[in-house]
């Protein structure tokens, strides 16, 4: 499908709308799109903050923490994995929703981040990554002030 600009959107749409929703799975997932694990091959992270850190959580399971690679450039915090897996030739896998054998993440860190102070854990097919905030950074509690 090309993108047409210079076509009022209800012209636009015109030559799909009559497509069934039995047509459209099929092209969502057609036999191409079932084999092509480039969309299931990033694993899920999430981004908690506390009052003292960020902790970034990517779900890995099945891995060794020795696989993972964790890089620090210029503020660019990087977890990346690659590793080969033995093939097994005997079994052939029809569908594929996960494959994180081979995947690369990037965050761009914050000047509030304390980077001397980064660290790791993987546990459970999880691997945190634990961000403490400069000691400036952290937010101090309300306080009153006296006039003298």
């Amino acid at each position: 499908m090309t993108l047409e600009m210079n076509r009022p959107v209800s012209q636009m749409y015109r030559d799909n709308r009559f497509r069934t929703f039995s047509d459209l799975m099929n092209d969502m997932f057609n036999e191409e799109k079932l084999g092509n694990t480039a969309d299931c091959s990033t694993p899920p992270a999430n981004i908690i903050e506390s009052k003292f850190d960020f902790r970034i959580e990517i779900a890995a399971p099945g891995f060794e923490k020795s696989d993972f690679k964790i890089d620090l450039d210029k503020m660019m915090l990087t977890i990346s994995l690659n590793k080969n897996v033995d093939e097994n030739t005997e079994e052939k896998c029809n569908y594929t929703e996960f494959n994180y054998n081979q995947f690369t993440r990037s965050f761009r860190l914050s000047d509030k981040i304390d980077t001397e102070k980064i660290n790791a854990l993987y546990k459970n097919g999880l691997l945190q990554v634990i961000l403490p905030k400069k000691e400036e950074a952290i937010e101090k509690p309300a306080r009153q002030i006296k006039i003298s």
